[in-house]
């Protein structure tokens, strides 16, 4: 059996199609550098996903800041296949973590 047919990469499929497996699914990032991709993250006990996302780097970050790290919240989206989006809500260019 080839990796592509992998046990493994069957769970991450059901995420990406926004299937809750394990208490987990994956998330569409929308606006920002990150726009389009996809974050797997679990759910809490009551379903919902983490409440803030922060992440570094990115395409389209001009001028380059790599400090910067980049947030996103989550919103419902009835459009999305996991019942929500994270939506971009700018940059937090504090240096501490």
């Amino acid at each position: 059996m080839g990796a592509e047919d992998s046990e493994h990469m069957k769970v991450i499929r059901r995420w990406l199609a926004g299937e809750v497996v394990n208490n987990t699914v994956g998330i569409k990032l929308t606006g920002g550098p990150f726009n389009g991709r996809t974050k797997i993250v679990q759910l809490d006990q009551d379903a919902l996903p983490p409440s803030r996302l922060r992440a570094r780097g990115g395409r389209g970050q001009r001028p380059w800041n790599p400090a910067a790290r980049h947030i996103y919240t989550p919103v419902r989206s009835p459009d999305a296949p996991a019942g929500w989006i994270y939506e971009y809500t700018g940059a937090d260019t504090a240096t501490d973590n």
